[in-house]
């Protein structure tokens, strides 16, 4: 199996309609390793796999490159219906609230 760059699989999040946040939710790698993945930074081979296996599951295949072409993607879940990006259920994700920044939160004391 090949593996595909972190481009690629990031737009294969993208092309399921999925958030980081629901990755997170549904395959339960957290959001700042799927951000890893994403970015190209150095994270353990498992987790790369495990979302590119996820997508493919999801309906996403990962064309290899071939005749001097790049990869390319494919959402099996737009054949029958344009419209319909993935077949998963509905997630609800909860964003964590951002901490003030530490000048503001002192300023705010005094």
């Amino acid at each position: 199996m090949l593996i595909a760059p972190s481009t690629i699989l990031k737009a294969a999040r993208e092309f399921l309609g999925l958030s980081q946040d629901q990755v997170e939710a549904l395959l339960g790698i957290s959001r700042k390793t799927v951000q890893r993945v994403e970015r190209g930074d150095p994270v353990i081979e498992h987790y790369v796999l495990r979302l590119q296996l996820f997508y493919e599951e999801n309906g996403i295949e990962f064309v290899p490159p071939a005749n001097e072409k790049g990869w390319g993607i494919f959402n099996h879940n737009t054949r029958d219906d344009p419209l319909r990006l993935n077949r998963l259920p509905e997630v609800k994700t909860e964003r964590k609230k951002m901490r003030k920044p530490v000048e503001k939160a002192l300023t705010e004391k005094w």
